[in-house]
């Protein structure tokens, strides 16, 4: 063994770092190998600092990783050299040739290679974007990715050098980088004479946050901050949605101001728990409600129709709410927009964490579910893997929705870093198309079946008929017959049956609601007199 080439050496850190170096010594002892060369390849493996730093740095991680002396001079970086001439952009002559270049539009780019690389906005773009030198050591090395657009991008900078609009400037390098595609290789190496890429960085989103005011008068952002924006007597608190219908709560403390003694709320984060080892005098973690179309209501009467059935006791002879649940029970209040109560304040009520049941809806939840997580959502609350998931397909299903594209550009290539970040996302895009077909197939057999709907005894039969797959995606023997061909539909039908009523569990999807939480489909019990004679239909 006289080589050893671990890739992606950049992914090597923590306790997967030194598991990977303590393999590389046990393969130099293994196979006896102590000449042993140990290669390193990344193409993101750097750190702050000039050149030389640099390559102390990567030479220290890899004498490190290798258990072997790495001499900085041995660390190879990229040799870059210009395609297009070398000028001085404050040249005045050149500044005059780039205005008339963007000043025209009606001239065309060149497509001639040669040609190509002349041009005065080639050669300003290359310089705006491409390379530039390093101040210390004089090597060509990579810019750092820029806007074309913005008040630091490249659009402005290129109308402060010329004179001409932003918008010209801005329209003037779309169109060049475009044109870029159809001029000629480069005649020596065959490459192409611009090999641009553009970024769109796609992040997730904040909580939402709104003053605590009725639906007209809410003053609405992404952005997290204290109060609304010029106004220091609004306070901004996070809201968090019903996952059944979608009703908002502000995610709330509720404490004791220390110098005024006036209780406040403030906010706090969805899974906070409440903590009285820090001495706050009555805090306690909830949410408000305010709703001006379904507010909570004072008459005893109608709160007792609102709360959940299990929640209500009958005390000598009349209807009450339990004593245990008393504390649970949503309290009136009087919040002001500065977030303290005040007897001027809106009326809303406080409702105790764990979140129980929903206000609007009635949704209600066991005393078990502790964690309000699956019962709340905020904006935020989506997994990598699914956001990663649904942009791919969005984006596949645009390309094979737009006209004019070859069949080799309707497809999307994802990168990763690593084989388990990569077999994760894999699953997930299976799991996400498997559950997608399913849900299809049952929203077009209840669909087919009308407003009759379909009972229980016949439901997987209708959705195996809906779903209609080729036996070559099912059947180990594709060529299977008679009574073997029965048994191979009976196994496909019995999982069917098994995934049907696993998927319509609540709570089993947190971030892919099923079609009846989504509305799509309703579930109706026929008789509930007898345990033997309940039955089920859908539609």
């Amino acid at each position: 063994m006289h080589f050893l080439v671990p890739d992606e050496l950049h992914t090597y850190r923590g306790r997967q770092g030194a598991d990977v170096a303590m393999l590389v010594r046990r393969a130099r002892d293994a196979f006896a190998a102590h000449d042993l060369q140990c290669v390193g390849t990344s193409a993101t493996l750097a750190g702050p600092g000039t050149f030389d730093e640099q390559r102390a740095e990567v030479a220290r991680v890899a004498s490190l990783m290798f258990g072997a002396p790495v001499k900085p001079e041995n660390v190879i970086s990229e040799t870059l050299r210009r395609a297009t001439p070398e000028c001085d952009l404050s040249d005045p002559a050149f500044v005059a040739a780039l205005r008339a270049r963007v000043a025209d539009t009606n001239m065309k780019t060149p497509i001639n290679y040669s040609e190509f690389v002349r041009d005065p906005m080639s050669i300003w773009i290359e310089s705006a974007f491409g390379i530039e030198r390093d101040a210390a050591s004089g090597r060509l090395i990579r810019k750092k990715p820029r806007s074309i657009s913005g008040p630091d991008g490249a659009a402005h900078e290129l109308g402060k050098l010329t004179g001409l609009p932003v918008d010209r400037c801005s329209e003037a390098i779309k169109s060049h980088f475009l044109a870029s595609y159809q001029c000629e290789p480069d005649p020596v190496t065959g490459f192409p004479v611009s090999a641009f890429r553009l970024h769109q960085f796609i992040s997730r989103g904040d909580k939402v946050y709104a003053s605590p005011e009725l639906e007209a008068d809410r003053h609405l952002t992404l952005y997290g901050q204290q109060f609304v924006p010029g106004d220091r007597g609004r306070v901004l608190l996070p809201l968090a949605f019903c996952r059944e219908c979608g009703q908002e709560y502000y995610v709330v403390r509720s404490t004791r101001d220390e110098e005024t003694g006036v209780r406040l709320f403030v906010p706090r984060e969805l899974d906070d728990k409440d903590d009285h080892s820090n001495g706050e005098d009555g805090a306690q973690c909830g949410f408000l409600y305010i709703s001006s179309q379904n507010p909570w209501p004072e008459d005893p009467e109608e709160i007792l129709r609102r709360i959940p059935e299990d929640w209500i006791e009958v005390y000598h002879g009349s209807q009450r709410a339990r004593k245990s649940r008393e504390e649970d029970l949503p309290r009136p209040v009087r919040v002001a927009p500065d977030g303290k109560e005040s007897p001027s304040g809106l009326d809303c009520v406080f409702v105790p964490a764990p979140f129980h049941f929903c206000l609007k809806c009635g949704v209600a939840y066991g005393p078990r579910q502790k964690s309000d997580f699956p019962k709340l959502a905020l904006l935020a609350t989506e997994g990598r893997s699914t956001a990663t998931t649904i942009l791919s397909l969005a984006a596949v299903q645009y390309l094979r929705d737009t006209e004019g594209l070859c069949d080799s550009a309707r497809k999307l290539l994802s990168f990763t870093d690593n084989r388990q970040d990569a077999s994760l996302q894999a699953g997930h895009f299976n799991d996400f198309v498997r559950v997608g077909v399913l849900r299809s197939a049952l929203y077009r057999a209840v669909e087919s079946a009308g407003s009759e709907g379909i009972t229980h005894d016949v439901l997987v039969q209708k959705v195996f008929d809906a779903l209609d797959l080729p036996l070559t995606l099912y059947a180990a023997d594709p060529d299977v017959r008679f009574h073997a061909l029965d048994e191979t539909k009976r196994a496909l039908r019995e999982v069917l049956g098994y995934r049907l009523y696993r998927d319509l569990k609540r709570g089993w999807r947190i971030t892919l609601p099923n079609l009846e939480q989504c509305g799509l489909l309703e579930i109706k019990y026929l008789s509930w007199s007898s345990p033997g004679m309940a039955g089920m239909l859908l539609g």
